[in-house]
């Protein structure tokens, strides 16, 4: 299973995200729900990188099942805006495929 840590501040912005683990939804390779969730998240970070000043500082495995960035400053809006629909993305997954990635809030 797929666990997503979410840490939000006492204003619900995202200040660190931590995926971990795999989903086994299928074989590697065919694995949609893994390829899915990796998108968004990636896609993500990504935007915030090319549409902010941010530079969040990631963790990652290199053989994949781990992904950890934080430091992304709360005061910006459009890094924010972007953290926000990540999780709306990640919400609709998990909605469809419960058995295989769990979100959870700290």
């Amino acid at each position: 299973m797929i666990n997503v840590d979410i840490k939000l501040n006492d204003d619900g912005q995202v200040t660190d995200v931590i995926m971990e683990g795999h989903a086994d939804f299928a074989e590697h390779g065919q694995d949609i729900v893994c390829a899915g969730a990796s998108a968004v998240l990636f896609g993500s970070v990504n935007a915030i990188i090319g549409l902010t000043s941010e530079r969040p500082d990631i963790d990652y495995s290199d053989d994949g099942g781990y992904f950890h960035f934080r430091s992304v400053d709360t005061s910006n809006e459009k890094a924010q805006l972007i953290l926000q629909s990540m999780l709306i993305s990640l919400q609709t997954i998990e909605e469809e495929y419960k058995d295989y990635i769990k979100l959870n809030y700290k």
